[in-house]
């Protein structure tokens, strides 16, 4: 392997490593963290990946290229009058002892032979060194490109990771829970921010082609940074940030076909006819059909692996076999979508729609979460090596001008379109600045305006600031939004269906004399899940790992992967029918969400909570727990158990003998 990728490689993991504990110490995200040790470490700042060398090195030997040939000044003698210095060089010292002595003799042919001679030994001396240097130089060049071509394919990978998360977390379920907002709110967001901003760049003299690429960029928003923020906020899961979310995912959706079409408009050389030949001649029939067709081999490919192939890997009870298949499937879909000539990134989207909404979504999501996570980390932080700090610092006031500009105008369409759609006024607001920020995701539609040189570098450089620094500012604006506008208070959305819940569970849980949920499979789960068995209760048990359930599914007990907080997750564990939930996960933190989360769902079921600190006892009891076990308790009622046997011995016989 490259020397250059291992360098590369280990500079950007070390970074987004102390950059993940920092954040988790500030209590920040780490998203923000990536990005900003990202800049850090980028050539606007340190470069310590070497970007500026290696462009430094591709431009002058793109210089040395479109050099003219000069004329070979060894082999004809110094012209009249020439001051030359022979100081430094004793092969021209000596040959111009020979030149000066020529016109004294120039009947000696001895010396015209021997003069003759110094001169071709001259020129071999002369055009030695370039060449070697030049064969060092190509090969260094040759080393450079090829570890940034490998890292830009690593932070791509983390793209790809990313795009097949929202596929698998994208359910038809949600899609008519949220048409409305998805379709008409989505189709109007996009279609006025890129609508406005051709006229803008047009009223500025940039164009119609600079607007369309520029307002692509700008319609984009960040769905992960966005979800995770108000999920910290505890407002995931009410009716508004559901209905943004469907918002969010159309644009996720919209990244597709603007990756597909604005190639072919921009005259970019970037069309689909470069990864595949045309079924017509005319590019954008082809495009459609070829869309056409790979959304049909979506549909077909995920009732097969509903219907056939899921049920088949879940009997084996192998999350090796499960990880094998997801990875099969998303590279199998990306080479699918790059043999028709479409991009990479729907086939990961697409790969994520076949493995959804089915009975091991959410373990094939938890055993991913580890890849997505680092390559994520990856990702992040290359974008943030994309800003040039030095750009920002001559030119601060076009810069955060154009952030504060960048942000009102997104804002103003997001609230537009939530408002058409039936939101109220001061909600509207609140989300519509919530999800102003430029995502992620739309990096990938600015290089493709830089490419097709839509706008010049400047602007290119300013949009990658305005991006980077909108990411890094969403966290505030979604808890200003939230806490700031005063909006109706409004519960969490909860849903009693048993569509989640799988066909086994049911059956279960009508065989049985009640059902129970446990969260955390750890040994104190594994001894409930044993004693309610042989009570004749039908048992699901819910962990984040699904390591620690594998003996639980050998065992034929119904198991869940993922937050046992996650309303979805509660659902699929059958919380609808639960009348014991037993909560022994060993953070009291995470506990008190778990039993938050359960009355919510299921205020008749008898919740008991495990707890470490007896000063957490009170607020588990305040959120619903009918039984709190603490550790502290029970380790001090044992020790002084045993102070009292071992001060009063007779006293435990006595209670032996009785």
């Amino acid at each position: 392997m490259n020397e250059y990728v291992v360098l590369y490689v280990a500079i950007i993991l070390i970074s987004g490593f102390v950059a993940g504990v920092l954040c988790k110490y500030l209590k920040a995200s780490p998203l923000i963290g990536y990005l900003l040790v990202g800049a850090l470490i980028g050539p606007g700042c340190l470069d310590l990946t070497n970007v500026r060398t290696y462009e430094q090195i591709v431009s002058s030997a793109s210089l040395h290229r479109n050099q003219p040939n000069k004329p070979d000044e060894t082999s004809a003698t110094p012209p009249e009058n020439a001051s030359v210095n022979h100081a430094d060089d004793p092969w021209q010292t000596e040959v111009a002892s020979y030149s000066d002595t020529t016109s004294l003799t120039q009947e000696n042919e001895e010396l015209r032979r021997e003069l003759a001679l110094k001169n071709e030994e001259l020129a071999n001396h002369a055009t030695l060194v370039p060449s070697s240097f030049e064969e060092e130089s190509k090969k260094t060049r040759s080393k450079i490109e090829e570890s940034h071509n490998a890292l830009e394919g690593i932070t791509e990978l983390g793209v790809l990771l990313l795009l097949f998360s929202i596929g698998i977390e994208f359910t038809f379920a949600q899609l008519t829970a949220t048409a409305k907002y998805m379709f008409v709110g989505g189709t109007i967001q996009m279609g006025v921010t890129i609508g406005l901003s051709i006229l803008i760049c047009i009223f500025f003299k940039l164009g119609w082609v600079a607007g369309l690429a520029l307002g692509s960029v700008v319609a984009l928003s960040s769905t992960a940074l966005v979800y995770k923020s108000l999920g910290d906020l505890g407002q995931a899961d009410t009716k508004r940030a559901k209905a943004t979310l469907g918002l969010l995912i159309f644009q996720d959706v919209a990244l597709v076909p603007l990756l597909l079409i604005l190639p072919i408009v921009l005259h970019s050389g970037e069309q689909p006819s470069d990864n595949a030949s045309f079924w017509f001649g005319n590019p954008w029939i082809d495009m459609a059909l070829k869309s056409l067709a790979f959304c049909l081999i979506v549909l077909l490919l995920k009732f097969a692996s509903r219907a056939t192939i899921i049920p088949r890997l879940a009997a084996l009870r192998s999350n090796d076999i499960v990880i094998l298949y997801a990875a099969v499937i998303l590279m199998g879909m990306c080479v699918v979508a790059h043999a028709l000539g479409l991009t990479e990134a729907l086939g990961a989207l697409a790969a994520g729609v076949i493995l959804g909404e089915n009975r091991l979504t959410h373990q094939i999501d938890a055993l991913v979460l580890p890849f997505r996570e680092a390559f994520s980390a990856m990702f992040f932080i290359s974008l943030g090596m994309l800003t040039d700090f030095s750009y920002v610092f001559h030119h601060p006031l076009v810069c955060f001008l154009a952030l504060l500009g960048a942000i009102v105008f997104k804002a103003a369409c997001a609230t537009l379109a939530l408002r058409v759609c039936g939101m109220d006024k001061r909600g509207a607001l609140a989300y519509g600045v919530s999800i102003s920020q430029i995502g992620e995701l739309a990096f990938m539609l600015l290089g493709v305006g830089y490419a097709a040189k839509a706008f010049d570098e400047q602007t290119y450089n300013t949009m990658l600031f305005v991006s980077v620094a909108s990411l890094v500012l969403t966290p505030n604006m979604v808890k200003l939004a939230m806490t700031k506008f005063g909006m109706p208070p409004e519960a969490a959305e909860v849903s009693k269906a048993d569509e989640l819940v799988s066909p086994e569970l049911i059956r279960a849980i009508g065989n049985s004399k009640g059902h129970a949920i446990i969260i955390g499979a750890g040994p104190i789960g594994q001894g409930l899940a044993n004693a309610l068995i042989a009570a004749q209760r039908s048992v699901c048990v819910v962990d984040f790992n699904p390591v620690n359930l594998q003996p639980f599914r050998q065992n034929n007990v119904a198991t869940v992967t993922g937050d046992g907080a996650d309303y979805e997750i509660l659902r699929q564990a059958g919380i609808g029918h639960a009348e014991l939930v037993f909560v022994t996960t060993p953070r009291d933190d995470l506990t008190l969400g778990v039993v938050r989360a359960v009355r919510a769902l299921k205020p008749t079921a008898a919740i008991a909570a495990r707890t470490r600190y007896r000063v957490n006892v009170a607020p588990l009891e305040r959120a619903g727990a009918r039984i709190v076990l603490c550790e502290e308790n029970a380790i001090a009622e044992d020790m002084l158990k045993l102070i009292n046997d071992h001060l009063n011995p007779g006293s435990k016989a006595e209670t032996a003998t009785v």
